[in-house]
């Protein structure tokens, strides 16, 4: 029987469709180059096979797009949950654990691709840069759209985009429900405290989690930036409906019954709450915002629970 033989541009097209499915999703559009955020080129002819985290906000993100095989090293901090990590049943006995980047264990791990934050020490990052190794510095930690564009870069980086936007739009659906739910509801004043004396203004994650649940933050509406440290003087001054704290129930326990802070409205009325999930810089930064949402107009939230 006489085949008609292929045209060039429909053998390219098959070929190319054949080679997609035998690299799954994660074998598209590769090489390709992603700009960190210094600015820096990071060239990427295949998926990475051999990932190296070396802060725990990366190490969280990554643990939750790829599997764990393709992931060679991770922070120390990724094991415990207790400090922030969201992934310790991921790590797995094959991965390296270190403390902060170390140019002598990338060099043992051989990855290809190296994942630092700006915090990270720059002779080291630039070490390893030099020794032939793909680094991404990821820059930009201060707010929820932030952590969700990090997220998404690192889709980017591993050729998980599909899985990345999947998280980021489940981000906005359950962020989105809230708005609906308090949008007729009138924002209390709001004022996060820790047992070390800081508080949050704008620029900081914490202040959008508070916006993104319904309340007005006291500190940013000050004109205060960043986590400064403050006294009594200025919980008594902003006098906020609401209290809230990432350092525990008793640290609760000790405002509610501190006899400077009696006249204050949260105390007076009993609204000083622990929130969890405060220290999550992705996706799931929404735990925090839906908790502190759900004490904020707890009413609202009552309702739509039946």
């Amino acid at each position: 029987m006489n085949r008609t033989p292929l045209r060039p541009a429909v053998l390219f097209v098959v070929v190319s469709l054949l080679a997609s499915l035998a690299c799954g999703a994660t074998g598209l559009a590769f090489p390709r180059t992603v700009v960190d955020g210094l600015g820096n080129e990071v060239h990427l002819e295949t998926p990475p096979r051999r990932i190296f985290s070396t802060g725990l906000a990366m190490d969280n993100m990554v643990l939750t797009l790829v599997d764990p095989a393709r992931v060679v090293g991770v922070t120390r901090f990724a094991t415990d949950p207790a400090m922030g990590s969201y992934v310790a049943d991921q790590v797995a006995p094959h991965m390296i654990l270190v403390d902060a980047l170390s140019p002598e264990y990338i060099v043992a791990a051989d990855p290809d691709l190296v994942l630092v934050a700006v915090w990270n020490d720059p002779d080291s990052v630039e070490q390893v840069r030099r020794l032939g190794y793909p680094v991404y510095t990821f820059t930009d930690f201060n707010t929820v759209e932030d952590g969700l564009n990090n997220l998404l870069r690192l889709g980017e980086l591993t050729g998980e985009e599909e899985a990345a936007a999947a998280l980021v739009a489940e981000f906005r659906t359950r962020a989105g429900r809230i708005s609906d739910l308090i949008a007729d509801r009138p924002r209390p004043t709001v004022l996060y405290y820790n047992s070390w004396g800081s508080t949050v203004g704008s620029g900081t994650v914490l202040d959008d989690v508070i916006r993104y649940a319904g309340g007005i933050n006291v500190v940013s509406a000050m004109g205060i930036e960043g986590w400064p440290q403050i006294d009594y003087e200025l919980i008594l001054h902003t006098n906020p409906e609401v209290i809230i704290t990432d350092s525990g129930e008793a640290f609760v326990e000790q405002l509610k019954g501190d006899p400077l802070l009696a006249s204050v409205a949260a105390v007076q009325s009993g609204k000083v709450y622990h929130i969890d999930h405060t220290d999550a810089l992705d996706h799931r930064i929404i735990l925090a915002i839906e908790q502190l949402a759900e004490v904020l107009h707890a009413e609202v939230f009552a309702g739509a629970a039946q």
